[in-house]
């Protein structure tokens, strides 16, 4: 007797296998995406990522707005989640698709969850390549409209050099300064990778000519000095011949400050006194 029950119940349980497999033949496969898609295609076609953004994956991004309504063509509440039970319908794409599937298959009595894997997992993976693709091309534009052009790159390197090196590279006169600074200001140059060789060649140069026009000011600047000196002692070493110097010195000082003129001796001799120290110098210059 026991054996006889376990027998009627492998049987039943055989049994109910072979309704599920049955039915399972008989599910409409069109019917089936036209229920998943109401819940998991929305403007599907104006967004080829639509399954993969509603029902397949949170990293395909946000579904663009517009809610999160009903498909409007081939619409029908026999193959299809209507508009009011699609309010119940979870935000979250992995739990959107369970309740899509639970919903659809409670409409589809002929299907079972393996026929949602069978028909809608390939259209969810093929509508996530979309979404990949679609998401390397809004990178992409993102990064070309947000990278610096060549001049923008330009000037704010030159920006930062003029700061670390004054406009004349006054600070990086020496190698080791220049190009620490080159350094860091590419760190700080983002996104100006493929023209910071261009730009640190032409900062290069004109450190070059600063530099060496620098150099050329202050070579011209001592020649100018050292010929205003030699200017001066030839002028100086003319006027001591024949105490020329002193001559003319004392000759002022008796037309301007002696009231006799220097006409006796006792105001020549002051005269002499007061122009002394041409004498001196005229001695040194010998």
């Amino acid at each position: 007797m026991k054996y006889t029950k376990i027998f009627f119940a492998v049987a039943v349980i055989f049994a109910q296998m072979a309704g599920v497999y049955a039915a399972s033949g008989r599910c409409s496969k069109q019917n089936l995406t036209r229920c998943l898609d109401s819940a998991c295609a929305i403007n599907i076609g104006a967004n080829p990522a639509a399954r993969c953004q509603y029902c397949g994956t949170a990293g395909a991004g946000t579904p663009p707005t517009g809610g999160m309504s009903n498909l409007s063509v081939g619409k029908s509440s026999k193959n299809s989640i209507s508009d009011k039970e699609l309010k119940k319908a979870p935000s979250d794409p992995g739990k959107r698709y369970m309740w899509a599937s639970t919903e659809c298959l409670k409409k589809l009595t002929d299907c079972t969850s393996e026929d949602v894997s069978d028909v809608y997992d390939p259209l969810i993976e093929q509508s996530c390549k979309a979404a990949g693709v679609a998401m390397q091309m809004s990178s992409a534009n993102d990064a070309l409209n947000k990278k610096p052009t060549q001049s923008k790159c330009s000037a704010s390197f030159t920006n930062c050099m003029n700061k670390k090196c004054d406009t004349g590279f006054t600070k990086c006169a020496q190698d080791t300064d220049f190009d620490r600074s080159v350094s860091e200001c590419a760190t700080e140059s983002s996104g100006c990778e493929e023209y910071l060789k261009e730009i640190r060649e032409t900062i290069a140069k004109e450190r070059k000519q600063q530099l060496s026009g620098h150099d050329k000011a202050i070579e011209t600047l001592a020649k100018k000095y050292q010929k205003d000196r030699e200017t001066r002692l030839n002028e100086a070493q003319t006027s001591c011949k024949n105490n020329a110097s002193a001559k003319k010195c004392q000759e002022s000082v008796c037309a301007t400050n002696m009231a006799g003129k220097c006409k006796s001796d006792d105001e020549k001799a002051m005269a002499r006194g007061f122009c002394k120290f041409f004498e001196v110098a005229c001695g040194a210059l010998k």
